[in-house]
């Protein structure tokens, strides 16, 4: 049941990050798909936000995306119980298809729309998300579409003000291109999850394949795992070539 979340929560890049750690934490049924309790770990979060980074990177490299659209996402304390029954309403009333958002970006699109709308109505402040809007602007950033109340923000950037931004504090993650991928298991970053992947995938299982920055590295291990069990083996290899 992990490793369900696990794909989901990065697969999205943009949206199901957005969508997922509000609406999965909050949702009645989510216990019946989940484990909460090792949802709630934060390290879980840091690392799905850790890959989406290195998507970024990596994807920006080789031309596959560019930060002239960035996400930039500030979200809110996933720990608030009062949060938490306010997403499992709104997943609720919109009868929320988060298999659609992994593959329908206007429809994720709209989602976050809609939530960011939704938790305006309801009084909710995102503190974090307009602190990080004020330096954008303060920056001379381009914003070109803003949720306050979510914490997401399409920006336009340039590759060394996206990589500041992922270290900044206030950035959970950056996501290159600004919209959901076709595929977030894409070795050669060539917008598809196929059997040209192979020989990256065999070079990482050979443990010749590494990168000294650590997104990039959690991006591997998370990419390789084609069957999405958490373990990056032969099976991987076998998925693809099938």
């Amino acid at each position: 049941m992990k490793s369900k979340f696990y794909k989901r929560i990065i697969s999205i890049g943009l949206t199901l990050s957005v969508i997922l750690s509000m609406l999965c934490f909050g949702m009645s049924s989510a216990s019946a798909a989940f484990e909460m309790d090792d949802l709630k770990k934060d390290d879980r979060l840091s690392l799905g936000y850790s890959i989406i980074n290195g998507y970024s990177k990596l994807s920006e490299q080789s031309g596959l995306t560019s930060y002239k659209k960035t996400a930039v996402y500030s979200g809110l304390d996933l720990k608030s119980s009062y949060l938490m029954a306010l997403a499992g309403g709104f997943y609720l009333a919109n009868g929320v298809d988060l298999e659609r958002t992994l593959n329908d970006n206007d429809y994720a699109h709209e989602l976050v729309e809609k939530l960011n709308g939704f938790l305006g109505g309801m009084w909710v402040k995102n503190e974090r998300a307009q602190q990080l809007k004020e330096q954008l602007e303060k920056d001379g950033v381009k914003i070109t579409e803003s949720f306050d109340n979510v914490g997401l923000f399409i920006i336009e950037t340039d590759k060394t003000y996206a990589e500041k931004l992922m270290k900044n504090e206030l950035a959970d993650f950056v996501f290159s291109g600004g919209e959901v991928p076709k595929s977030m298991k894409d070795m050669n970053m060539d917008g598809k999850s196929d059997k040209k992947d192979i020989p990256l995938i065999q070079k990482y299982l050979n443990k010749e394949l590494k990168s000294d920055d650590e997104d990039i590295q959690n991006y591997y291990g998370f990419a390789v795992d084609i069957d999405g069990d958490k373990y990056q083996t032969i099976d991987d290899v076998t998925k693809l070539q099938k």
